[in-house]
């Protein structure tokens, strides 16, 4: 009897140690950006199309909790920027142009318009496409968007060289807390194995945009986006400032502040159904080209 007691309780963990891990929901493309080749994810059909554009340091995964409701009943298209996740990492320049140029070369494989969604370096980036296209790009959705301001006690302004190899070590080093990888939702194919930390490109990469990029390029520019503008900031943001959001909002021809209290920079990985549910309700408000759905 005690036999058949302990068989009993030890089945569900037997079955649950055999069962098959799930398919993944999403397999990885390869896109080319000029003479680069990046990862994406696609998903929906549907106008517009969502741009989806990632922070320094992070990968596309960092969508992964919005990126499939966001999917429902419109395309989704995120990627993985240049000199990150799992896309080309050349020996290169990464200054804020040639980064816009590549990404401006992504917009253009896209069809019919384009919502631009973008985070923190990616936002900056984001924020550029809609001013390089405004007839190609229908709205943004910044969320605590480079550009303008940066925190972190000026540490980017300061920024030699012995600094920014830190910076591309760390950024390399912390993938093990912000993987590049999502097995369950995305199959990166032949490209699973990859890891950051055992990659010279990746430290490479990361050193170069830490030293070429400019993290201020767009400073007195917002005011020139005509396009409605959503901004998602955390109120306790370090790296962009609440109140960089604040001041933004102000400038903005037309734009609206959404605010996540005691969150930090990532409330798309904080708050991903809260994040999602407001860029769907500013979505459901975009009118006719032009008009400003805020007012």
């Amino acid at each position: 009897m005690r036999r058949i007691l302990v068989v009993l309780l030890l089945l569900p963990l037997v079955t649950v140690l055999h069962s098959p891990a799930p398919a993944p929901t999403h397999h990885a493309a390869r896109l080319a950006a000029g003479n680069l080749t990046l990862r994406a994810v696609r998903a929906g059909q549907g106008r517009p199309t969502l741009l989806l554009l990632h922070g320094y340091g992070e990968s596309l995964v960092t969508w992964q909790g919005i990126f499939d409701r966001l999917a429902r009943g419109r395309a989704v298209l995120a990627v993985d920027l240049p000199g990150f996740g799992l896309s080309d990492k050349p020996d290169a320049a990464y200054d804020y142009p040639t980064q816009l140029d590549r990404l401006t070369a992504v917009l253009d494989q896209t069809e019919g318009p384009v919502v631009v969604v973008g985070h923190s370096m990616g936002g900056q980036l984001a924020a550029g496409l809609a001013l390089a296209r405004p007839n190609r790009v229908l709205a943004a959705v910044l969320v605590a968007p480079a550009g303008d301001s940066v925190g972190l006690e000026g540490l980017v302004d300061s920024l030699g060289a012995r600094g920014a190899a830190a910076i591309g070590w760390w950024e390399a080093a912390r993938a093990w807390a912000i993987p590049v990888h999502a097995p369950a939702w995305l199959d990166d194919g032949p490209l699973a194995a990859y890891e950051p930390l055992s990659d010279p490109a990746y430290r490479v990469a990361a050193t170069r945009v830490a030293e070429d990029f400019d993290f201020t390029a767009l400073r007195g520019r917002f005011a020139q986006i005509r396009q409605p503008v959503l901004l998602i900031w955390g109120t306790l943001d370090p790296v962009v400032p609440y109140a960089v959001g604040e001041r933004l909002v102000r400038e903005l021809p037309c734009g609206s502040l959404v605010a996540f209290p005691r969150t930090f920079h990532r409330p798309q990985v904080a708050h991903p159904e809260e994040v999602a549910g407001a860029i769907e309700a500013f979505l459901a408000r975009l009118g006719r080209p032009g008009a400003c759905p805020f007012r």
